[in-house]
């Protein structure tokens, strides 16, 4: 989802040398991107872009724990959860690789305690909710099975990253292309481009009294959820506009 706010612009028309030689100065200090000659009419938008996406990976921990009097029962006992476990996410095309496990036991008076704990990695979210609908369902309470825990990976967050940038400086040359036709001018090559400021949060803003309260598996997802916000700085070639001629001029 794609969020617009108010873009700040500034147009500058010297008419003195004096003046161009001071925005000459102030676009030098300002422009640490692309350096170029500003003629004498220039443009400066400045304009923010701000996406929000919600999580595309799921991370869900099954744990198994068994208690015994000796060790081979309960091996056997967490080896027969454990291969039903695994078969379920191999039903729900879960791939050994994205799948880990680990095991210990230990050892309480004359009794044996194992504890297995399985992590799986989804991509489909609905494939998450349904395994763990599933493994509780079906399973005693030997196996405990954790709300799921919802993220983005590094290539998404990067791309929504990129896509802030973008946004904001489509936003920043619609908004210099409406100022110029305002003053009968058209909009030339861009001269510098600045980021001025990026932010990026993860959630809505809620007080701290509501997250003591159990999260829903819905605002668990929105919690989740990262926005990020780009601010950039354009400036422009401010040109006049080219009259047509030949059979295509507009007749006065």
């Amino acid at each position: 989802m794609s969020l617009f706010k108010p873009s700040h612009v500034f147009a500058n028309l010297p008419d003195t040398a004096s003046e161009m030689n001071k925005m000459n100065a102030f676009a030098n200090d300002e422009n640490k991107i692309t350096e170029a000659k500003i003629d004498n009419r220039v443009i400066q938008v400045s304009s923010v872009g701000v996406v929000t996406l919600p999580p595309d990976r799921c991370r869900l921990t099954i744990r198994v724990t068994s208690t015994k009097e000796n060790v081979a029962d309960v091996k056997e006992s967490t080896t027969r959860r454990l291969d039903y476990i695994i078969q379920t996410l191999h039903n729900h095309s879960v791939k050994d690789s994205d799948i880990q496990i680990s095991k210990g036991m230990r050892r309480s008076d004359s009794m044996y305690q194992m504890d297995v704990e399985v992590t799986a990695l989804f991509i489909d979210l609905h494939k998450c909710q349904n395994v763990s609908n599933l493994l509780v369902e079906k399973l005693d309470p030997t196996v405990t099975v954790c709300l799921p825990e919802f993220f983005h990976s590094s290539v998404t967050l990067q791309n929504l990253r990129h896509q802030a940038s973008l946004l904001a400086i489509h936003n920043a040359k619609q908004k210099a292309q409406e100022m110029a036709r305002f003053v009968n001018q058209s909009v030339g090559r861009p001269i510098s481009i600045k980021e001025q400021e990026n932010k990026e949060w993860q959630g809505t803003e809620e007080s701290a009294e509501e997250f003591l309260t159990p999260r829903t598996l819905q605002q668990k997802l929105n919690d989740a959820s990262v926005t990020v916000s780009s601010k950039i700085s354009i400036t422009f070639e401010l040109k006049p506009k080219v009259k047509k001629s030949g059979p295509d001029a507009v007749k006065s």
